[in-house]
């Protein structure tokens, strides 16, 4: 049996030692007694080696007849080839990695950092005062930290996630800081972070260096030549555990190395440098530093410039300063004089062109009016402007354009609209596939003017004139009027988009916006029933005027000085204030306590740990919003029962059971006796239902079309 068995063996196997490669012949070895044969300790189930055996090797032992016929006719229990073995948390097809799934444009690279040459330094053995360092806490925040947005994931997954960054090789440093610390900051040398940013710019064809800002930031630095201010060397690190084991058992600072010289004094200055250094490492290793505060506070300044920059350009248009030949010089215009003419020209010749929009307050994306004013500089010249612009404002032209297919809605309840109360000329009520065309009418001569205007008799149609876009938070307008498929973007004589929220930013001096009501009544200009579309594109154009006259009529008095102190001295009293409260409300209560009782029974833990909370019930199907159209509006209410009103689906109170729902087409509500009753609601907008008890509805807001995502700079 054993020798069949054989021989099928070597067919299955055969070609297979055909095809290998003929070994040398080895050299004879001397011959060995053959040892006893232990058959009381062998465990062996016999079998004949498929190796050809040498000439003078010994016999391979056998088992007895009896145990070889066991083995053969015993059925394995088992087909050693297949069988699993699942080890706990390692990745496999059946138990992925979640981040081994992250897709990422970067395969993953061959490390370079295997073999580190061998240093013959020994723990706490001083570095060379040559070298450079960086802590390995803010090298392992690198692509997070230092890199772009666009190339961080991809060296990240390359270099730095799964652990990747800790297995490679580092020899590790440590220095103490003088202040008490529980641990060392770890380091690593300039010469490994460099052939660490080199694999990575060969992987992913980048550029990456260390900058002199991230020196400046602690990222890389070279420390004082004095034995208490050098690094020592801590040991090499092939892993997480290794890093955190070394740095639990670092010396401390008191450590000396073999043979090594007493310490010189510390001089002041070498002292406050290592301070400097120490700080630096603290906030190079944390995620957020102070760089990124400097760079705020930095990116603010660069903020408030091109704010204080849009207010004197608009003076400059209307005349109210001067222009310089050299910008970065810092002569400032004179004041001017309200009761005379403007004494600088008007530079580019601009018409002022106000865009205001409305739309419905429950679904944004209806467009209910468009208001237009414009003002000609042209007709400015030789025109006091008298306080505030008063005189000017005679001179802006206004148009109200409402859209016909949404003229039934009327915003109540967030602001309070007045789209009938246009007070500076007769509205247009326009389809709305027509709007953009009226709207693109006032971007050219006459301007919006209208029939019995004077404008109209003396204007050149074919003229090109340099536009100037004003609004109030003015992105928002535009958006709104893309979506009515005019894009002032596209408009070629339009110089720039200017902001009246940004001039009273800078005239205020204060980074939050105000209202456009609250600017009409710093300038004494009356507004009235704001939230219509043609009123507060006229009012917006007013308060353009009104904060340019009032900064030139004031510039470099001393009237202006006294403003901004004492604004300064309230805005101050009031943060203080403030401040005060707040540390009285957060101290009130304590002390009324601290003496009653003794802190009573123990209190449950059922008591202290929040209830789980249920999952959350699947939403229900989409109800289409209704506008409200006068021809929809009536519907008869279906049930018995008293009519009740609730809020989004609304809830009864006692004894009215209805619901009055809101986007909904019947309310629902429950009756007394467990029975459910249906009401037809009145309106989609406002649903009226009938049944005792409370009533739900299904709230449903309306789908808005899509608005671009428009990023532009003028």
């Amino acid at each position: 049996m054993a020798s069949e068995r054989l021989q099928r063996l070597r067919r299955f196997v055969q070609a297979d030692l055909d095809a290998l490669s003929d070994r040398p012949v080895s050299p004879q070895p001397e011959p060995k007694p053959e040892p006893e044969p232990d058959h009381a300790s062998s465990n062996s189930s016999g079998g004949v080696s498929l190796e050809n055996t040498p000439p003078n090797a010994p016999a391979s032992k056998q088992t007895s007849p009896n145990e070889t016929d066991g083995a053969i006719k015993t059925p394995p229990t088992e087909n050693p080839e297949r069988r699993c073995i699942w080890v706990k948390d390692v990745d496999s097809s059946f138990n992925p990695n979640i981040d081994s799934m992250r897709l990422s444009t970067a395969p993953v690279p061959r490390t370079g950092a295997a073999c580190l040459p061998v240093i013959d330094l020994q723990l706490g053995d001083l570095a060379s005062p040559r070298h450079h360092f960086t802590p390995i806490q803010a090298l392992a925040r690198y692509p997070y930290k230092y890199c772009n947005k666009s190339q961080m994931q991809d060296i990240a997954s390359a270099f730095f996630d799964q652990g990747k960054f800790w297995l490679r090789k580092w020899d590790l440093y440590y220095i103490w800081d003088v202040e008490q610390t529980s641990k060392p900051f770890i380091l690593v040398r300039e010469s490994q972070v460099q052939a660490l940013l080199g694999e990575i710019n060969k992987h992913l064809k980048l550029t990456l260096r260390i900058t002199d800002q991230q020196r400046d930031e602690g990222l890389l630095v070279k420390f004082p030549d004095h034995p208490r201010c050098l690094p020592r060397y801590l040991g090499r690190s092939q892993s997480r555990e290794d890093v955190d084991n070394m740095a639990e058992n670092a010396p401390n600072e008191n450590y000396r190395a073999a043979g090594e010289a007493s310490h010189p004094p510390l001089e002041p200055h070498t002292l406050e440098s290592f301070k400097q250094l120490m700080e630096n490492l603290a906030e190079a290793q944390k995620a957020k530093s102070k760089a990124s505060k400097q760079k705020r506070q930095e990116d603010r300044l660069v903020k408030n410039k091109s704010m204080q920059d849009q207010l004197k350009r608009a003076g400059r248009y209307l005349g109210v300063r001067g222009s310089v030949q050299d910008p970065l010089t810092s002569t400032n215009s004179p004041a001017i004089d309200p009761s005379m003419p403007a004494p600088f020209p008007f530079d580019q010749d601009v018409v002022f062109v106000c865009v205001d929009v409305e739309s419905y307050e429950r679904a944004h994306h209806k467009i209910t009016e468009v208001g237009v004013a414009t003002l000609d500089t042209r007709e400015l010249v030789g025109v006091p402007p008298d306080e505030n612009g008063a005189a000017w404002r005679k001179k802006i032209r206004a148009r109200h354009f409402r859209i016909n297919e949404y003229k039934h809605l009327r915003n109540t309840d967030f602001v309070t609209g007045y789209p009938d109360g246009f007070d500076f000329g007769e509205s247009t009520f326009v389809p709305l596939k027509e709007a953009a065309n009226h709207v693109a009418a006032c971007f050219h001569a006459p301007f919006g003017a209208q029939d019995g205007d004077d404008f109209l008799s003396h204007y050149d149609p074919a003229e090109k004139r340099n536009i100037i876009f004003l609004g109030h938070d003015t992105i928002g307008d535009v958006r709104y009027l893309q979506q009515l498929c005019y894009d002032p973007m596209k408009v070629e004589n339009i110089l720039e988009a200017m902001d009246t929220a940004i001039m009273y930013k800078v005239w205020n001096r204060d980074q939050q916006s105000t209202s456009l009501g609250k600017i009409l009544l710093a300038f004494n200009i009356d507004g009235w029933k704001l939230h219509n579309a043609g009123n507060d594109a006229v009012y917006t154009v007013q308060a353009m005027l009104g904060i340019c006259v009032k900064e030139a009529t004031l510039r470099g008095s001393p009237e202006l000085e006294d403003i901004r102190e004492n604004e300064k001295e309230a805005r101050l009293k009031t943060a203080l204030e403030e401040a005060e409260q707040r540390v009285i409300d957060d101290a009130e209560g304590w002390s009324d306590h601290e003496a009653v009782g003794d802190g009573g029974a123990p209190v449950p833990l059922a008591s202290v740990i929040l209830p789980v909370p249920k999952p959350a019930q699947p939403k229900t199907k989409s109800i289409p919003q209704y506008d409200g159209a006068p021809e929809d509006r009536m519907g008869l209410p279906r049930g018995g029962g008293q009519r009740g009103r609730g809020d989004h689906g609304g809830r009864g109170s006692a004894g009215q059971g209805g619901s009055r729902g809101h986007g909904q087409t019947g309310g629902r509500s429950w009756m007394g006796d467990g029975s459910r009753a249906r009401g037809r609601a009145r309106s989609q907008l406002h649903g009226r239902g009938s049944g005792r008890g409370r009533g739900r509805g299904r709230p449903e807001s309306p789908r808005e079309e899509a608005v671009p995502n428009v990023q532009y700079h003028w």
